[in-house]
């Protein structure tokens, strides 16, 4: 028996209970290296390999001293002991780091481990005394063992397991219990060390596990949190789906073209949008029992047609352009795309439809667009042409109107001439503003008399149709303010399709023209006749541009829509209804706008006797490089009393103002050699008061840059044709301005 008594206290301990202890402590490591096994086995974790090493080791120590405990001590058992406990420390350093995913060299714990072994045989064959050599093996060991203890706090306040706490305390104490051990083997105290040494391995063993435990628990809530994540952005993912497939369908309905997917064995309809359904004429629910080859008129090669669906489809796609027959035997047609897609996991076709009777209908209308504009631009030119001859009637007329003595009727036939004459001068003026933007002439008239002259104006063409004329003109209608020529032109537009519809239907033909004052207080006109009128079916299309009921090349389709816009910019309206007389009507209602006080009130537009003078005579020079017309306006300035020089050039001009002094000239702004505006530049740098005093002739006062350039400078301007009326007032106007600039200023006596 072995005693140790020490402050009265006894710690005896016999040799069988040394054994028990060292029993103990063997199967006590067997439970936990059963445990680590287990672990390891499931978790498939290598820490847990590198661990149960570490404690099989262990049992090696224990076995080993319970070899030595039975007296059988040597030099190779000692070694074999003290690499065991070497070996010990290692793995669980090398474990415990594995745990933690520490970046250490596995080559550092071979060296250390190593280095242990030499010393163990160095110490055991080479030293006497066995304390020399335990103490610095035992010291390194427990010094191992307090670094992976140290390891550990980190750890623990990285992460918060308490396993980690439990480890680095068991690490602290075993490595304080290796480095005693030396002293403890060599005392009476041996067998408390190794009781001392299983609660330490068991404390160590069962932080393990906890540590083990607590890391698997959190790595099970981070993959259960990251499962709701997977879980809900599963659910997004779907919603997404969802949402894109909605928004695929709303696509796929709502496209402008035709998307028909067909099966690829046999082209059966698989799935088709509205449009498809309305150019195939079918109801999207009747699909199932239609093939696609049904509806397509093809161009066969060689009359050949394709021996499978593949050759169909390739046919299709190259024939680009194709009649896709509808249910009811009309034809639409269509340009066409296909490929080939999968559908549901099964080969199919998808095809692009697009109808281009629309577009077609679109290119003949630019056709005909580029026609007018070329129309239009040749209209302009000859308009513009004609200023010129219809100057010199016009003037020539208002002369022989205003100073010679005629008969009542010559006097009258020379009046409607001269009416004609405005009309035409109008309508050459409408001509040259047609592609410009410009302000609506606006005067207070009265319909019935513009119905009364569109009869006049038309009374040939309506007696050579056969055509009864009817006309119910409320007499009490009220003026209103409107731009005569264009309502004019209006009436006379719809009175022509009247005429046209009625020239092929039989007798009795009848044109009626009705005006009232509607309970609204609008001013309407009815014109109606007995012709075919329009079908119904096509009610709603007669205001479009460019369509028209007429043979082609009798009509442009513009009339009506024209007449709409006219309508529109006198805010009324114009709609049809089926005629009293069995064929069309026309309704126009225009709105009574009262005159303002600048409107000019309706009068015939005929010559008018010329002011009294007011002005001395004046030396007046006109250029203008058409004699005519400077011919005329010589004999009127002569008319009124004044001196006029003639000259045809600007170049003349330049001469006779420097030998010559004059009060005003008339001036023609466009002019081959020089135009107006470098005639005017030329006269400014000479005699800048005389340049003030010019007046411009133009017969394109509509063009943009002949009103900008007249707004620059001030001058008056003459539109051609011109009035005798109207070159007498422009005339006195700056001769006036002229006398008021001459006299004299006195100046007030001083008070």
């Amino acid at each position: 028996m072995n005693s140790l008594n020490e402050g009265g206290l006894d710690f005896s301990v016999a040799h069988e209970s040394l054994k028990a202890t060292l029993l103990t402590s063997f199967l006590s490591v067997w439970v936990l290296i059963g445990i680590f096994v287990y672990l390891n086995y499931y978790t498939k974790r290598r820490y847990f390999s590198i661990w149960t090493a570490g404690w099989l080791f262990y049992v090696l120590w224990l076995t080993l001293s319970m070899i030595a405990a039975r007296g059988a001590e040597n030099p190779i058992l000692t070694m074999t002991k003290q690499w065991s406990l070497a070996a010990v420390a290692v793995f669980l350093m090398w474990g415990s780091i594995r745990f933690l995913g520490l970046a250490v060299r596995q080559s550092v714990l071979a060296l250390f481990l190593v280095f242990l072994f030499v010393w163990s045989y160095v110490g055991v064959y080479h030293l006497g005394n066995p304390m020399e050599v335990q103490i610095p093996l035992f010291a390194l060991i427990g010094l191992a063992s307090v670094l992976t203890g140290c390891i550990f706090i980190p750890f623990r306040k990285k992460r918060g397991y308490v396993g980690a706490t439990l480890l680095a305390l068991g690490f602290f104490l075993w490595g304080a219990y290796v480095c005693a051990y030396p002293f403890i083997a060599s005392s009476e105290l041996v067998t408390a060390g190794f009781f001392i040494s299983a609660v330490l391995q068991l404390f160590i063993g069962v932080s393990m596990i906890v540590l083990v435990l607590e890391e698997v628990r959190s790595t099970s809530q981070t993959a259960i949190s990251k499962m709701r994540t997977i879980r809900t952005e599963k659910f997004q993912l779907r919603a997404k789906i969802a949402s894109t497939e909605e928004r695929y369908r709303s696509l796929f309905d709502q496209a402008s073209e035709a998307i028909i997917i067909v099966a690829g064995n046999d082209l059966h309809l698989l799935e088709l949008n509205e449009t498809a359904a309305r150019m195939l004429g079918i109801k999207r629910s009747d699909i199932h029992d239609q093939f696609l080859p049904a509806f397509c008129q093809l161009n066969q090669v060689n009359g050949a047609p394709p021996k499978d669906s593949a050759e169909w489809v390739q046919q299709i796609c190259q024939q680009r352009r194709l009649n896709l027959i509808q249910k009811n035997g009309a034809a639409v047609l269509s340009e066409v795309d296909g490929a080939p897609v999968d559908y549901e996991g099964q080969p199919a076709y998808q095809f692009f439809f697009r109808e281009v009777t629309e577009r077609t209908r679109l290119e003949q209308q630019l056709r005909q667009s580029e026609k007018l504009s070329a129309l239009g631009q040749m209209i302009s030119g000859v308009a513009h042409e004609l200023n010129n001859p219809l100057a010199v009637v016009k003037g020539y007329l208002d002369l022989i109107l205003t100073h010679h003595e005629l008969s009542s009727q010559t006097r009258s036939d020379l009046d409607k001439v001269s009416r004609e004459c405005n009309r035409a001068i109008k309508l050459a003026m409408n001509f040259l503003a047609f592609s410009r933007d410009q302000p609506a002439h606006r005067e207070m008239v009265s319909l019935n008399e513009l119905i009364q002259r569109v009869s006049e104006l038309r009374r040939f063409e309506i007696n050579s149709a056969q055509v009864k004329l009817v006309l119910k003109l409320a007499p009490d209608l009220p003026l209103t303010c409107a731009d005569p020529d264009q309502i004019q032109q209006l009436i006379i537009n719809i009175v022509n399709n009247s005429l046209q519809a009625m020239a092929h239907h039989p007798q009795p033909r009848t044109l009626k023209i009705t005006t009232e004052v509607t309970a609204q207080g609008l001013l309407m006109i009815k014109i109606e006749d007995s012709g075919p009128g329009v079908p119904p079916d096509l009610e709603a299309r007669i205001f479009e541009p460019f369509f028209t009921t007429k043979a082609v090349g009798t009509g442009t389709g513009l009339g009506l829509s024209i007449a709409h816009s006219i309508m529109s910019d006198h805010r009324g309206r114009i709609f049809y209804q089926t005629s009293s007389l069995g064929g069309a009507g026309f309704v126009l209602e225009i709105p009574v706008v009262t005159v303002a006080s600048d409107a000019p009130v309706p009068q015939e537009n005929l010559p008018q006797k010329p002011q009294a003078q007011k002005n001395k005579a004046a030396n007046i020079l006109v250029v203008d490089d058409e004699q005519a017309i400077a011919e005329l306006l010589c004999e009127m300035l002569n008319v009124i009393g004044h001196h006029p020089v003639l000259c045809l050039n600007p170049t003349e001009a330049l001469e006779w103002i420097k030998k010559r002094e004059f009060d005003l000239i008339l001036s023609d702004f466009r002019m081959p050699v020089m135009n107006g505006e470098q005639f005017y530049h030329k006269v400014k740098e000479s005699n800048p008061a005389l340049a003030a005093r010019m007046i411009f002739l133009t017969g394109d006062v509509v063009n943009d840059e002949t009103q900008g350039f007249l707004q620059s400078t001030g001058n008056p301007h003459l539109g051609k044709p011109f009035q005798l009326a109207k070159v007498e007032e422009a005339v006195n106007e700056i001769l006036s301005k002229k006398a008021a600039q001459a006299a004299p200023v006195f100046a007030s006596p001083a008070h």
